[in-house]
């Protein structure tokens, strides 16, 4: 025969605290991936001195006869321009635009021409640097990549946040024996 028990005191259920670990580690998580996301987009930013820098290089060791071809996207549009561009002894000789050679127009002040070479290119960016740095500059993201050996621009992304401002640019340098 079983004996008989006494009153049973119900066993009081164990407290699970797991799920607040969870939330205070998804919390955690996504703290520590906005920081990093944060020093990531910093750290590619193009600085002053990296400008500077290539800038210098090119003018050391960058071709003075080179053939440069870039494409240039504005904005948000899908239409990409195409540029074929002559260097020789230091000067634009001849620039395509999407196939089309271009040419100082008979009312035109400048010639349009010199406005794509790679020095041209490094003079923009400096000019679109000192612009950003102003008080009542707008905030920009702008990226750059550059040739290691002779300092030439080969991609340039620049975006004004809070705007559909934005240019990107891919360029190839090939030197050129004269």
């Amino acid at each position: 025969m079983s004996e008989p028990t006494g009153p049973s005191t119900p066993l009081r259920p164990k407290k699970n605290h797991g799920w607040i670990y969870f939330f205070v580690f998804i919390f955690v998580a996504s703290i520590a991936a906005t920081v990093l996301m944060i020093q990531y987009n910093l750290s590619i930013q193009l600085k002053p001195e990296q400008l500077e820098a290539n800038i210098k290089l090119w003018k050391e060791k960058g071709p003075t006869n080179y053939n440069l071809v870039y494409t240039k996207q504005l904005n948000d549009e899908s239409k990409v321009d195409k540029f074929a561009v002559e260097v020789r002894a230091g000067k634009v000789t001849s620039v395509l635009m999407n196939g089309k050679q271009l040419e100082k127009g008979t009312d035109a002040e400048q010639d349009p021409r010199i406005f794509h070479s790679m020095d041209q290119h490094f003079r923009d960016l400096e000019r679109f640097m000192d612009l950003d740095k102003k008080p009542d500059a707008p905030k920009v993201f702008v990226t750059a990549i550059f040739d290691d050996e002779t300092g030439a621009l080969r991609r340039y992304i620049r975006r004004v946040s809070g705007t559909k401002l934005r240019i990107e640019m891919h360029l190839t340098v090939t030197a050129v024996e004269k």
